[in-house]
């Protein structure tokens, strides 16, 4: 009975130790879950600036940025050519008649243009309008203070009006910029001889001289060792074959006008 016990006993015993076996197999700890790797966050994009629109030009800084080559730059307009390119056109052919008509014109759709009113202040003086001229450059020296050929052309026609300090204001300042001409140094020497100011005079024409200007050139030999010139007659243009020049007294040489 007692053997019978401890059977029994043993045989109980071997049963709980592999249930016990059996249940560490089965709650055996899972592994541990690997985290999720969270995608970074999308970086913030920054929206471009809003585009500023560009301050207006104001029209008299438009007028001389139009004229910065003073008087030539119709010369590059293509075909066909509008009032002040014609207007240029007809004056060279002689006809000043149709050229007024157009310089007008130009004037009148560009008014705060220099060379436009330069161009109308050049028929004017070839007609021998002399007041009406200086008007005219009186204006196109306001658009564009920097306009060289509209301060020589202001000086000439002063000359011919017989106001010759004013006409060496004019030319002074025309030589002082550029593009500087050697016809503008002539017609500076021109307005120093009128005033019988024959030392500068020689000195503006000598310069004119250097930029083979061959009327400088006659004028200087003219002067050499002449002390005082007297004149009987003021300025009076005439036209002559190429339309540009203009006579002055048996003084003075034959001036330019320029586009």
């Amino acid at each position: 009975m007692n053997k019978t016990n401890t059977i029994l006993r043993t045989f109980a015993a071997l049963s709980l130790a592999g249930s016990l076996a059996a249940c560490e197999e089965t709650l055996a700890p899972a592994p541990k879950p690997t985290p999720a790797v969270s995608p970074e966050p999308p970086k913030p994009v920054t929206p471009p600036p809003a585009a500023t629109a560009p301050a207006p030009t104001p029209p008299e800084a438009q007028a001389k940025k139009d004229d910065q080559t003073a008087d030539k730059d119709e010369t590059t307009t293509p075909k066909p050519m509008g009032a002040l390119g014609r207007a240029r056109a007809a004056l060279d052919s002689g006809d000043t008649d149709e050229a007024l008509k157009l310089a007008k014109i130009a004037v009148g759709a560009s008014p705060m243009r220099s060379a436009a009113w330069n161009t109308l202040g050049r028929v004017q003086l070839q007609m021998g309008r002399r007041k009406e001229a200086i008007t005219s450059f009186e204006k196109a020296v306001e658009l564009n203070e920097r306009n060289s050929y509209a301060q020589n052309n202001l000086g000439l026609a002063l000359i011919y009006d017989g106001q010759y300090e004013k006409a060496v204001d004019a030319l002074e300042q025309a030589v002082e910029m550029e593009p500087v001409e050697g016809y503008m140094w002539n017609n500076l020497g021109m307005a120093y001889e009128h005033l019988d100011r024959l030392d500068e005079a020689r000195d503006a024409y000598a310069k004119a001289t250097e930029k083979e200007n061959d009327r400088a050139r006659e004028s200087l030999a003219r002067l050499k060792g002449v002390k005082s010139v007297i004149r009987t007659a003021n300025a009076d243009p005439v036209k002559t074959d190429d339309n540009k020049d203009v006579k002055d007294t048996k003084e003075i040489e034959p001036p330019k006008t320029v586009q």
